[in-house]
């Protein structure tokens, strides 16, 4: 079993790397794209120079960052972040000043300005890749630093009167790409940042409601619609195993969903972005595992809720004026128990990891579960009800089934297990350090196979620990005894009051057969003498009854 773990463990670290190249591979390469705008020309890389674009506009002391002077007013240069979905590009709020060394991640910036009148100015973007060219002196050769693939684009804008706020489109650039803008005639209007498009911004290939119809089907549709259908498969088998799932509720995976995505989506937007627009398989698969959450929390196998009591007993009188016991107080404790096929019974407690070990065969099953003799069935709110010994120290001793860090034996027998594990380690971190792997997804997939490889090798799952003291065999029926004759006696504190009161229930059920009788036999007898039944039946009723008494008094006297 050992070995087909290690080999298992093996191929997912192997597999990690090998996955994330593959995929990174065969994704298409981003490129970038024009955005359309007014006017727009591109000029080649001998037009400016690396120094030129470099070049960023002074400001002046103490002034925020992105404002830069002009002949006659100030502008300043001002984005939303891509990280605020909810922002409102060009509005009041929100803005934040273009510092030096910006990524943006929208396909805009704007420029504002105060002035009296209408201007109209040409706004130049050049976007560019720093590179090296080689360089012979003499004998010798050096790399210097240029600027390559230099593209420029105009845009002709207006400043309308007061404080406007001009939008200046940017291209697609699904890598990061160097910009200098500048407004042309103001000589220190210039700024310098970098750019890279969210995800969000990419063009979807959907041109009519039918291509829309069929990226919904394979994108989402059909992958929930197989996935839900597995999960329903797998939570089946599960439970089947563990009997229940984490106990948690709906309420706290809720909760947790919800926070999980909110912040997920507010703090790392363009990284959730990117992840979600390059594989939407992601979305289908997050609805099929909120499916897969609701199964584990609504199903369940061979569950009931016991209540676990341990009284509390104290000296009082018995009947007979000796010293007794008295239950004076009691302590209970509701668990949930699974009753699996080969007669033993788990407790079963909430957790995620206890019910992930339970799924692989490991619970925390009652020890003595052949001892609890005091077990009554219920009706309504518990199933079982369980008698504890009232002497015991705890209801119930639990320790919960879970995971712990089992690794191999350092030794010869296993050191081809440790180097083909810490092979499959370093070959995926290689592959992710060194850039082989790129991509928003690729990389996630490699970590997450390689962590499930070493989950698979160094973690193993253990049982738990359950027992009971169970009362002694006697104390149900004891218990059951003296209900009925607390319902019987009611009050009697003394033998003498209990055996009086047990006296006369046995006079007034003697009376009540004799009754019956003599009914019976003058019915039978008038029924002969009188066919007809021309005499009246209950003739002697009252005599009888004297008679009946006088009896019963009798036999009171010779019980005495």
């Amino acid at each position: 079993m050992r070995t087909f773990i290690a080999l298992l463990a093996v191929f997912l670290l192997v597999a990690a790397p090998l996955v994330g190249t593959v995929g990174a591979q065969q994704s298409p390469t981003p490129t970038a794209t024009p955005t359309a705008d007014n006017t727009s020309n591109a000029s080649d890389d001998g037009e400016l120079t690396l120094e030129e674009l470099q070049r960023n506009g002074a400001r002046q002391a103490n002034s925020p960052d992105g404002v830069r002077m002009g002949k006659e007013r100030a502008y300043w240069a001002v984005y939303w972040p891509a990280s605020n979905p909810f922002a409102e590009p060009g509005s009041d709020e929100g803005s934040k000043n273009l510092a030096p060394g910006t990524t943006i991640g929208r396909n805009a910036i704007y420029l504002r300005t105060w002035t009296f009148e209408d201007r109209d100015h040409k706004v130049k973007v050049a976007y560019w890749e720093k590179g090296t060219k080689t360089v012979r002196q003499g004998n010798t050769t050096t790399e210097e630093p240029v600027a390559r693939n230099v593209s420029v684009a105009t845009h002709e804008v207006t400043f309308e009167r007061g404080r406007p706020t001009v939008k200046i489109p940017l291209r697609q650039n699904d890598e990061t790409t160097q910009v200098t803008m500048w407004i042309e005639g103001e000589d220190y209007a210039r700024w310098t940042f970098a750019h890279k498009s969210i995800a969000t911004t990419q063009s979807a290939d959907i041109n009519s409601q039918g291509d829309y119809l069929a990226s919904v089907v394979t994108d989402f549709l059909l992958i929930i619609i197989v996935g839900g259908f597995a999960a329903g498969w797998a939570i089946k088998r599960a439970l089947e195993t563990a009997g229940i799932g984490p106990q948690y509720g709906y309420a706290p995976w809720l909760i947790v969903l919800s926070i999980g995505t909110g912040l997920g989506a507010l703090v790392l937007y363009e990284s959730v972005a990117n992840l979600v627009v390059n594989a939407p398989i992601i979305l289908a698969l997050y609805v099929v595992g909120v499916f897969a959450i609701i199964l584990l929390e609504t199903y369940e196998t061979n569950v009931s809720k016991a209540l676990f009591t341990r009284l509390t007993l104290s000296y009082t009188d018995s009947p007979t004026g000796d010293e007794a016991w008295d239950i004076v107080d009691a302590e209970s404790q509701v668990e949930k128990i699974v009753r699996t096929p080969d007669g033993s019974v788990q407790v079963v407690k909430p957790g995620l990891f206890p019910f992930l070990a339970r799924v692989f065969g490991k619970a925390a099953k009652i020890e003595n579960v052949e001892e609890l003799r005091t077990r009554v069935p219920m009706q309504g709110q518990f199933d079982e009800w369980f008698l504890t010994d009232p002497e015991a120290d705890e209801i119930l001793h639990y320790s919960p089934e879970g995971w712990r860090v089992n690794l191999p034996e350092l030794s010869r027998e296993h050191a081809m297990q440790y180097a083909l594990v810490g092979g499959g380690v370093c070959l995926s971190a290689w592959a992710l350090l060194s850039g082989t792997i790129t991509g928003p997804v690729w990389p996630l997939a490699t970590a997450v196979l390689t962590v499930a490889g070493l989950a698979v090798w160094a973690l193993e799952p253990v049982d738990g620990v359950a027992a009971v003291n169970p009362a002694p065999a006697h104390l149900r029926t004891a218990y059951g005894t003296m209900a009925r004759f607390e319902e019987d006696v009611d009050d009697a504190k003394h033998f003498d009051e209990l055996k009086e009161k047990l006296d006369e229930q046995r006079i007034d059920k003697q009376r009540d057969i004799d009754r019956e009788v003599k009914d019976h036999e003058r019915t039978v007898f008038e029924k002969l003498l009188d066919r007809d039944e021309k005499v009246p039946a209950s003739v002697a009723s009252d005599a009888d009854e004297g008679d009946g008494e006088r009896l019963n008094g009798h036999r009171g006297d010779d019980d005495e």
